[in-house]
């Protein structure tokens, strides 16, 4: 094989591999923006325990603590830049600005807000690994401490806790009459819990009839 030709294979492999995993960190993003989809106006809340199952899975598989980090700040971003994109219309109101100014405004902050579910992944993934914790109940307590935090530093964006999205309206109050007694952040616990449920129960049914027995 001649150099040019060694040249060509690496670099096909090379974008190969730049390729799969844009397309894996584009996989979780769209996760973190199915899970916005509970917010309102869509109030899609079955999207939201989907996302959220769809993170826990992905942290339980994770190798490292590195990669788990990176998977809830992947995650965040894409949450937080569909569930923020109301900022991007509050722009033009504001003496005429750009439509480009306020969807540049959204994601830099979806960059930064992602380091909440960075933290509660990172967090997880250590109580699980070293210390043996189940996943979905560490997750939940960790989760509900980075909402705190996102709510409380720089002045705090409380915007949308997670636990929101299992509010109804009046008429269908929903889980709104566990708020009085547990409040937003006892609700995203909740939310959790009730995420890690859903996503054992598909893994118990996608998985193969005979290591369902194991």
């Amino acid at each position: 094989m001649t150099a040019p030709s060694k040249y060509r294979r690496a670099a096909a492999i090379l974008l190969r591999r730049y390729a799969m995993a844009l397309a894996q960190w584009a996989i979780i993003a769209g996760l973190g923006a199915i899970a916005a989809c509970g917010f309102r106006p869509l109030a899609l809340w079955p999207a939201m325990l989907l996302g959220v199952a769809g993170l826990v899975f992905l942290i339980g598989r994770q190798a490292s603590a590195r990669n788990a980090a990176l998977v809830g700040w992947l995650w965040g971003v894409g949450h937080f830049t569909l569930g923020n994109n109301w900022i991007a219309t509050a722009f033009t109101y504001q003496a005429k600005m750009p439509t480009w100014l306020g969807l540049l405004a959204v994601v830099a902050l979806a960059f930064y807000l992602a380091v909440y579910p960075a933290l509660a992944a990172l967090a997880a993934w250590l109580l699980n690994r070293r210390l043996g914790a189940a996943l979905v109940p560490a997750f939940a307590g960790v989760w509900v401490v980075a909402e705190w935090l996102r709510a409380w530093v720089f002045t705090g964006f409380a915007w949308n806790p997670l636990g929101v999205a299992l509010l109804g309206d009046f008429a269908h109050p929903g889980l709104a009459v566990l708020a009085p007694w547990m409040g937003s952040y006892g609700l995203s616990a909740v939310a959790v819990v009730l995420a890690g449920m859903v996503g054992a129960g598909l893994v118990h049914i996608l998985r193969p009839a005979g290591n369902r027995l194991r």
